[in-house]
């Protein structure tokens, strides 16, 4: 965008003694060590050279993540679960278990759920499976509790209706009420799931005249009630589950946590290991770029991990002791880990260095350079050492302090040595040839400090409040109404459970499996629900079909080779099942979660109950029927009721987000600190979530959705909010350390003050946020039109061009300010601010012709 000036670089001369040696930067090589060690292990140091080759930057990579939970971890899992699917089968149908129970709870479809609710709650660490125990048995006692009041109303329900007075149409009002708060109320969704599961059986029974249940009544549990023979068979499953996740040993989400974030400490030391390079007068190629750019994806897919994984492994220890303090730490260091990242990868997107700058200024501060990268490598090591075990010592305290100190210094070296730098070149206070320059020893400052602030709060860590998490996670049990489009959510779930509710009691002779079934696969996306629900019933069909088979073609009962060759077969398809929930894509393994889930409830059928008269196949038959009718409800209710296509939503995220860009530098360009761009990334990423469910949305008369297209929207909108992160700073001074602690920055609008009334700058700043109108009515306009029309708005479409030379114009009549203090830090001397800012403008200049170019090739 800017013409070089060759002046203003300073060359070096043909005769000019050698450089002295440059430090090496440190390339963390993860090998296979525990988790200890890789946390706080010493790193080799390497020339960055190295890393110019593909294989060493494949290397690197693969080994960072070569110990991820990947298929043995998830073997395991599967081998557990089938294990204890295989033995309830085993225990419950051969060996005469089922007659020593009491007789309320001998019957079959009752201890057939044990497996059933073991699947569905199972979970392939010790928290996750806590927590679905605890949202399941949550959600079953909801359904006990109403069954309890309504049969303390009408004991006996509709059976006894000559004695107690039963009117039916309380019971309606009853159902009508107990599923719309469910569904209001916005519970988790095991909580829902099983909440509205035992309605519709309990609901059932109860309005059933001939139904053999017996509820407890006056408010008094009876253990031989169905109510809460079921919430007990429900207990069994989940006590199950969990002492799966237990044995042989425990896998914790903790030790898992502590894995992921060592393994980005790694990951983050090498990619700023490359971006430092390319700023470094090393060339890369293509091939090497894209390496480089598929680490950063990967390292942020890594960080957006750790969100729900840091809050599964609050129930594995629910906030005390040792596991209540690696967690907070953990917390607070990926949290540190998200800053840098967005740093580096904000210099790594700005990296756009050629020969000659490769010759000039920077060249000659390579040495200071690596020396702030290896001291920020170094202080990073420690702290992850130290936070490892979530205790830190005196020791460990005083290591990262000196790491830190030592930070401070070669910051503070490296400023001064660009401060010299720039004057014995003669550069003027703001050169547009040197913006880059600037805009990466900026970030290195910043980078530094952000670091160092982590570093001194660790003097005096803040300690977990136990109490408050512990509230925060029943609130995430009972989450208020606040969730996107929940109010049409609510309208479908609650239509489709009463259609097939009152169908399988009106018509089906009181079945409640419809209804159930509704309750089992409802769900809160819409993007693929034609191909969602599709699936679903695949998994429902497998799950139920394959055990008739196998019962009427293995001789399960004859105590010999038969009944091995079955539990063999039932081992096998849990195994199978099992591991494709865990290991699969989220499309597939709802799918082999049904199929596991509903194959353990089939295989259960005692053997003095297995007959060769067909039954087991006819009824296996009836239950498919049922559970395929519930699932088209599900289905026709969905694309009946729906109010918002996931296009659509992506469309309305990428506008609030576009608002929200444009409103922050509109607020930068006038001197403000907030750029009211918080709410930025959330709204991404649930743009990408929309955008992943639109893939499978089905178009019927609409062309194919533009994939590509809004992939590279959503890939310059990440950038667009980099750009403004890296704006925000340079509008407040940097934060200041007073005795040991930061202080934060305070808004200092001088970098435009002198030239904020001039033509050039007001001229600059109107075309600017017109382009990014422009733009921004471009991309809803080819986004809304879904036709096989020609699109007049993208026909007409004029770019302006006169920006360049605009934004041009603003930085060169920035050239003859003198405004800078070399006393004062780099953070905060407005001269370095406004070289940024004027940087980052250019950038998101370009960020609008990249996105007019995705659009336009599209």
């Amino acid at each position: 965008m800017f013409g070089r000036r060759p002046a203003s670089s300073p060359e070096v001369p043909p005769n000019a003694p050698p450089e002295p040696p440059v430090p090496p930067l440190s390339k963390p090589m993860l090998k296979r060590a525990s988790t200890k060690s890789r946390m706080g292990a010493t790193t080799p140091r390497a020339n960055p050279d190295e890393l110019t080759d593909i294989a060493t930057i494949d290397q690197t990579f693969q080994d960072m993540f070569a110990d991820r939970a990947t298929f043995y971890h998830n073997l395991q899992t599967a081998i557990r679960g089938a294990v204890a699917v295989t033995t309830i089968v085993g225990m419950l149908t051969y060996h005469g278990f089922v007659h020593e129970l009491p007789e309320a709870y001998q019957h079959p479809a009752l201890l057939a759920m044990i497996g059933f609710w073991f699947v569905l709650t199972f979970g392939r660490t010790m928290g996750f499976t806590i927590r679905n125990a605890w949202q399941a048995l949550t959600g079953t006692l909801y359904a006990v509790l109403n069954s309890l009041i309504m049969n303390t109303i009408f004991p006996g329900g509709a059976k006894n209706a000559a004695l107690n007075g039963y009117r039916e149409e309380i019971a309606w009002i009853d159902v009508v009420i107990v599923v719309l708060l469910i569904m209001v109320v916005n519970v988790s969704n095991r909580c829902r799931t099983f909440a509205l599961f035992y309605t519709a059986m309990f609901m059932t029974f109860f309005m059933n005249p001939k139904s053999d249940a017996k509820f407890s009544r006056n408010f008094q549990l009876d253990v031989n009630g169905t109510g809460v023979s079921y919430l007990m068979v429900c207990l069994a499953g989940t006590t199950i589950a969990i002492f799966m996740s237990i044995f042989p040993w425990p896998r914790r989400m903790t030790v898992e946590v502590q894995d992921q974030v060592a393994l980005i400490r790694a990951a983050v030391s090498t990619l700023l290991i490359q971006v430092v390079s390319s700023y470094n007068g090393q060339k890369q190629s293509p091939t090497v770029k894209s390496k480089c750019q598929r680490g950063f994806n990967t390292v942020q897919n890594l960080l957006s991990e750790l969100g729900p994984k840091v809050d599964i492994s609050w129930w594995e220890g629910f906030d005390l002791g040792y596991h209540g303090k690696v967690r907070h730490m953990m917390i607070a260091f990926a949290t540190l880990l998200k800053e840098v990242m967005d740093i580096i990868h904000g210099m790594q997107l700005a990296a756009e260095m050629d020969s000659t700058q490769s010759e000039g200024l920077l060249r000659s501060l390579r040495s200071d350079i690596a020396g702030l990268t290896n001291a920020a490598d170094a202080l990073l090591t420690e702290i992850g050492r130290a936070i490892h075990d979530g205790d830190i010592s005196d020791e460990e305290r005083s290591k990262i302090e000196r790491r830190a100190d030592a930070l401070v210094k070669e910051s503070q070296e490296l400023a001064e040595a660009y401060t010299l730098k720039r004057v014995e070149a003669g550069v003027p206070p703001l050169d547009p040839a040197m913006l880059e320059e600037d805009f990466f020893i900026y970030n290195l400052a910043q980078l530094s400090q952000a670091i160092v602030k982590f570093a001194m709060s660790l003097r005096e860590p803040a300690q977990p409040d136990v109490l408050g998490m512990f509230y925060g996670q029943l609130l995430d049990l009972f989450d208020p109404m606040v969730a996107r489009n929940h109010g049409n959510f609510v309208l479908r779930g609650f239509t489709a459970f009463m259609v097939a509710f009152i169908w399988g009691v009106s018509y089906r002779n009181y079945n409640f499996v419809m209804a159930a079934t509704v309750a089992l696969v409802m769900s809160k996306f819409m993007g693929s629900a034609v191909e969602r629900n599709l699936g679903r019933m695949q998994g429902v069909v497998l799950g139920l079909v394959i055990p008739a088979i196998a019962l009427h073609l293995l001789d399960s009962c004859n105590g010999g080779m038969g009944t091995l060759a079955f539990l063999g077969f039932v081992f096998l398809l849990e195994v199978l099942a099992l591991y494709i929930y865990q290991a699969a894509s989220p499309r597939f393994a709802y799918i082999a979660m049904l199929t596991a889930a509903f194959a353990a409830k089939s295989f259960f059928v005692p053997c003095d109950k297995l007959k060769d008269d067909g039954a087991t196949s006819q009824a296996a038959y009836a239950q498919v029927t049922a559970v395929v009718v519930g699932i088209i409800i599900v289905m026709v209710v969905d694309i009946a009721l729906a109010n918002e296509r996931p296009s659509e939503a992506v469309q309305d995220h990428l506008g609030t987000c576009f608002f929200q860009i444009r409103e922050g530098f509109e607020e930068f360009l006038k001197g403000n600190k907030r750029l009211r761009g918080n709410r930025l990334k959330a709204e991404l990423r649930k743009a990408w979530l929309n955008h992943r469910e639109a893939i499978n949305e089905p178009r019927y008369w609409r062309v194919a959705y533009p994939e590509t297209m809004v992939e590279g929207i959503l890939q310059q909108t990440e950038e667009l909010r980099l750009d403004l992160r890296a704006l925000e700073h340079t509008v407040c001074k940097g934060g200041v350390l007073e005795k040991g602690h930061f202080v934060d920055g305070v808004v200092d609008p001088v970098i435009f003050e002198q030239i904020r009334d001039t033509k050039v700058f007001q001229r600059a700043r109107r075309d600017l946020l017109q382009q990014f109108d422009r733009v921004t009515q471009l991309i809803r306009h080819v986004m809304q039109h879904e036709s096989e029309t020609q699109n007049q708005f993208v026909v007409n479409y004029e770019h302006n061009e006169d920006v360049y030379d605009h934004v041009d114009d603003l930085a060169y009549s920035m050239t003859h300010l003198d405004y800078s203090d070399g006393s004062l830090p780099l953070l905060d001397d407005p001269r370095c601010r406004g070289c940024v800012a004027i940087f980052m403008i250019t950038r998101v200049h370009k960020r609008l012709d990249t996105l007019v170019e995705v659009v336009l090739r599209h």
